[in-house]
């Protein structure tokens, strides 16, 4: 199954821990976040908090990058965070397939 990378990002002033509204809707999704998941097909792989930013990196096995998008829009992930969204590759595929290339230096 692919894996996508994708690094949430929040300003402090939209942090659960900080914003009142946004720990109920934190709390609410995370309960919620496990079905969502399953749902969509998603299964994370990690899921780390960058401390002490606002920052969180998830690696998530899915069947497609539509799956990811579909739960982060459902779950209403974005409308407190940004993301940056990413495929993901072993460094062996990508050795494979930078080998295949010609060199243009």
């Amino acid at each position: 199954m692919p894996k996508y990378v994708v690094i949430s990002n929040h300003p402090p002033n939209s942090c659960p821990s900080a914003n009142a509204v946004l720990r109920k809707r934190g709390e609410k999704l995370g309960a919620d976040l496990p079905s969502l998941m399953q749902k969509h097909s998603v299964k994370a792989e990690i899921m780390l908090h960058l401390d002490p930013g606002h920052k969180i990196v998830w690696v998530v096995d899915a069947p497609n990058a539509e799956a990811v998008r579909d739960m982060i829009y459902e779950g209403g992930l974005g409308q407190w965070n940004d993301f940056e969204f990413y495929m993901a590759s072993s460094l062996e595929w990508v050795t494979k397939a930078t080998e295949k290339l010609s060199t243009i230096w």
